[in-house]
């Protein structure tokens, strides 16, 4: 086996994984929940935030420029898959790494929605007061309507996971719990933490999620 998935990664895949079952959960649910959907996005953003900086500063197979391709790319490894001759990936292969990206870039655009949004009954975003009512009307829009999207590719995820587990006989989801895969003697090093990068990407995340639990809803 060799080691590919930093504990940093797997730590934030597993708690991004409860916080949007949650927060599915909360924001569709009556308005008692309303207030703990607004903590857990708060903790969400500081999630998305720590992973942007990981992907930066993180071990290799955790950092964007090992894995980030071009949509075409993405589509030819699918493509490539279901005929079964793909190419084996110790990271991110080009299709997940194309829905790692979406997910990324989806979530934040939510959680920035859901500063500017207010239930209209009793609970503001944070910054709904800071911006004009069309700008809070977008984006209430934008919030629902990229929540369906996610649970969308969320299940498009679930299921590109188990088809790749079934074709390649590769246990994905245990390689995610343990940060192993099997070794065919090519893998690239992963590399040692760096704990003074991991530290800084914590404080920046932990400071920004203080700030916003100090505002107003």
């Amino acid at each position: 086996m060799v080691k590919i998935w930093d504990l940093p990664t797997r730590i934030f895949h597993w708690v991004l994984v409860s916080l949007f079952v949650f927060l599915i959960y909360s924001g569709n649910w009556d308005d008692s929940f309303m207030k703990w959907h607004f903590y857990s996005g708060y903790l969400l953003s500081g999630l998305i935030l720590f992973r942007v900086l990981w992907g930066i500063v993180g071990t290799y197979y955790a950092r964007f420029c090992s894995f980030v391709v071009s949509p075409i790319k993405g589509l030819t490894y699918l493509k490539s898959m279901f005929k079964g001759n793909s190419t084996h990936f110790y990271g991110h292969n080009p299709a997940g790494a194309m829905m790692v990206v979406m997910l990324i870039l989806l979530l934040m655009l939510q959680v920035a929605s859901g500063l500017v949004t207010s239930d209209e009954v009793l609970w503001d975003g944070p910054f709904y007061a800071s911006v004009s009512d069309e700008l809070a009307s977008l984006g209430a829009e934008i919030h629902h309507k990229v929540q369906l999207i996610l649970q969308c590719l969320v299940g498009l995820h679930i299921l590109g996971v188990v088809a790749h587990s079934v074709l390649f006989k590769e246990k994905l989801v245990v390689s995610m719990i343990t940060g192993n895969k099997k070794d065919l003697g090519n893998a690239k090093p992963r590399g040692s933490i760096n704990p003074v990068a991991l530290l800084m990407c914590v404080a920046v995340s932990v400071a920004w999620v203080y700030y916003l639990f100090g505002l107003p809803i």
